[in-house]
């Protein structure tokens, strides 16, 4: 199975490499697999949590760089370490109200943000007892791992990565452009009905959008 056609508003874009080209197969048969397990349809929050995290084939989880000049995009953690310091201002004041009050950051990214605002608030006397990074690819974790032990070693024992948001928690969370690595659900509505929003493979072979599935709302 080959992917859709490129749309003619990317055409400016570099083509893929031989290698690019072979993975997007690899995450594709994946995606066709896991729409034949289900009968013939997923959500498209399955599609995407796919795409994104699927071990050694998604977005996130695949091991190429995804941030900074070398990767695919830039975010504001990455340009200076202003971003974190003025953060860490507004840190400090929450975690001066809360006792043994903990940060949770969802989505860390590289680790940049993470080290800078450590690195402040120590200069503050203002650590919190916990930095909780809420990663789930094992190949980024792997990347802020070691960004953060050259970085900030001496503070690596406050440093805790977790898969899911703790039941029981209190301080300050931060996510910094982390809602569209977010996999959501998507509706749509026709003749009054509410559908979910899920991905098939259509006629030609390529996926394709289906909402066979009616909810209740």
């Amino acid at each position: 199975m080959s992917p859709a056609p490129l749309d003619p508003r990317f055409s400016d874009l570099p083509p893929p490499s031989d290698a690019e080209h072979a993975h997007s197969a690899r995450v594709i048969a994946h995606l066709v697999h896991a729409i034949a397990d289900q009968e013939g349809w997923i959500s498209f929050a399955d599609y995407m949590n796919a795409a994104l995290y699927a071990p050694g084939l998604g977005y996130y989880a695949g091991g190429a760089q995804k941030f900074g000049a070398a990767g695919d995009f830039v975010t504001a953690p990455e340009l200076t370490p202003l971003f974190g310091r003025t953060l860490a201002v507004q840190l400090a004041q929450v975690l001066a109200q809360v006792p043994d009050g903990e940060i949770l950051e969802i989505g860390p990214g590289s680790g940049r943000l993470a080290a800078d605002v450590l690195t402040a608030l120590a200069e503050q006397n203002s650590l919190p007892s916990r930095y909780l990074l809420l990663e789930v690819s094992p190949d980024l974790r792997e990347r802020q791992r070691e960004y953060l032990a050259a970085q900030v070693d001496d503070l690596m024992p406050r440093v805790q990565w977790i898969d899911v948001l703790p039941e029981r928690w209190q301080g300050a969370v931060v996510a910094n452009e982390v809602l569209d690595a977010v996999p959501a659900h998507l509706v749509a509505r026709r003749d009054r009905q509410w559908f979910e929003r899920g991905v098939t493979v259509d006629a030609g072979a390529h996926l394709a959008f289906a909402d066979p599935k009616n909810v209740a709302m």
